[in-house]
């Protein structure tokens, strides 16, 4: 495990107040205050100033789809689900903050899912609901692909629900349209829900000919590894006391064909990530574990993490812990942005911490405490984390009480509290060389 040390978090100029939320892509991490500062991990893991956005609109914090950056063109992509009015997508350069294009959603509201964007073209995928007025999803959901680098912000296509289909619009379904994966000559790929644990279609719109397929999945967690291939994992069973177990295929994006299939996975996937170097994939599941015939106070959670082969879906390691055993629930894990020497890493809410290099977890796992089942942790940060992420050999963090976590870093629009928000605080963790 590394030795990590707490680091201040820099303040951008001009800015008043601390720092309420983040949203770190590496190098670059987004920092709201009363504004939001673009700040940049140096060589040295320090962080330069680079721009504040320009503010001719206030930017609100990211509690819908996440920030899109594209590092090839210098450019942030800032969704804007506005409550009252259509939704836009603000444009602004990383160097100096200037706002370039500012592309009102022509209708509909945008839903809390994930943003596509394909950096070789700046095509863009965006789920729509009609009616503003209702709560997400109620009202027609629309997939737009639309082209965010034209000053035209030109609409390429749009799909919607097959008409067969089309009455699971018409109750309270959580998710009745959601895109997946989209590809260079016009495919999208998408998931429709019928209801919470209930059946999911897998719905293909192929671009030429004209085609629309639909396959039965309960899709958990997707990841596109290259433009043929899709990741997707699946539960087998789903409910209230019931031992779930996930699926992982890899499929041809044009043919469905499934090329493996993984060795089944006990829990749910909650978290998904290629790591192109060593290519391959690792996930975080969470089993409950619970004796629901015992009297306790709170669930108990087994968290494994586990590697696979990109290629051949071959386990190559499974290791987990236990939330009874480290005394705390996992906020998130996640692998550093270090091509040559990655890292997985583990934030517990209690602000404990575990990094090891993902060589050394494949060979051995987690370091644990002498004769004992508890993975050695560093008790990093002061306060309850609410939020993580992990840079290339740094932790940015929001920790707090009453305080939501930002959608961007998993949160969900549920999370958004009721009451006047107590003011969380960011915090920064580095590791050496």
């Amino acid at each position: 495990m590394h030795s990590i040390a707490l680091a201040e978090l820099p303040t951008g100029p001009d800015a008043e107040g601390p720092p309420q939320d983040f949203f770190l892509s590496y190098p670059y991490l987004l920092v709201w205050t009363d504004q939001v500062d673009v700040w940049q991990f140096s060589d040295s893991s320090d962080l330069v100033h680079i721009a504040t956005l320009e503010d001719h609109w206030h930017v609100n914090k990211p509690w819908g789809p996440a920030p899109i950056i594209d590092r090839a063109r210098g450019l942030l992509i800032l969704p804007q689900p506005i409550r009252i009015g259509p939704p836009r997508l603000r444009i602004f350069t990383l160097q100096d903050g200037e706002l370039v294009r500012d592309i009102e959603l022509s209708f509909g509201n945008l839903v809390d899912v994930d943003i596509h964007y394909r950096q070789a073209d700046g095509h863009i995928l965006v789920l729509l609901v009609e009616d503003a007025r209702a709560l997400p999803p109620h009202g027609k959901t629309s997939i737009v692909e639309l082209d965010v680098l034209d000053d035209g912000a030109r609409f390429l296509s749009l799909v919607t629900l097959p008409p067969h289909l089309d009455e699971r619009e018409e109750g309270d379904t959580p998710l009745v349209l959601q895109p997946i994966f989209f590809g260079k000559n016009g495919d999208i790929i998408a998931t429709s829900t019928t209801r919470w644990l209930g059946k999911v279609d897998l719905l293909y719109w192929q671009a030429e000919p004209a085609l629309e397929g639909c396959v039965s999945m309960r899709p958990v967690r997707h990841l596109a590894v290259d433009d043929s291939t899709l990741v997707l994992c699946t539960c087998e069973e789903a409910g209230p006391y019931i031992n779930n177990r996930t699926s992982v295929r890899a499929l041809d994006t044009s043919t469905f064909t499934v090329r493996w299939t993984a060795q089944l996975i006990p829990g749910k996937i909650e978290t998904l990530h290629h790591v192109p170097s060593l290519n391959v994939l690792v996930l975080r599941a969470e089993h409950d574990v619970t004796n629901h015939d015992e009297d306790r106070e709170s669930l108990q959670y087994r968290t494994s993490v586990v590697v696979l082969d990109a290629r051949t879906g071959d386990r190559r390691a499974i290791h987990a812990v236990d939330s009874d055993v480290q005394g705390s629930w996992i906020v998130d894990c996640f692998v550093s942005s270090d091509l040559d020497n990655p890292v997985v890493g583990l934030a517990w809410q209690n602000g404990d911490v575990l990094t090891v290099d993902l060589n050394k977890f494949i060979a051995d796992g987690f370091e644990r405490e002498a004769g004992g089942e508890r993975a050695r942790t560093l008790p990093l940060f002061p306060a309850d984390i609410i939020a993580a992420s992990m840079g290339r050999k740094e932790i940015v963090a929001v920790a707090g009480v009453k305080k939501h976590p930002p959608i961007s870093e998993g949160g969900t629009e549920e999370d958004i509290p009721d009451w006047e928000e107590e003011e969380g605080k960011v915090m920064l963790a580095k590791w050496g060389t």
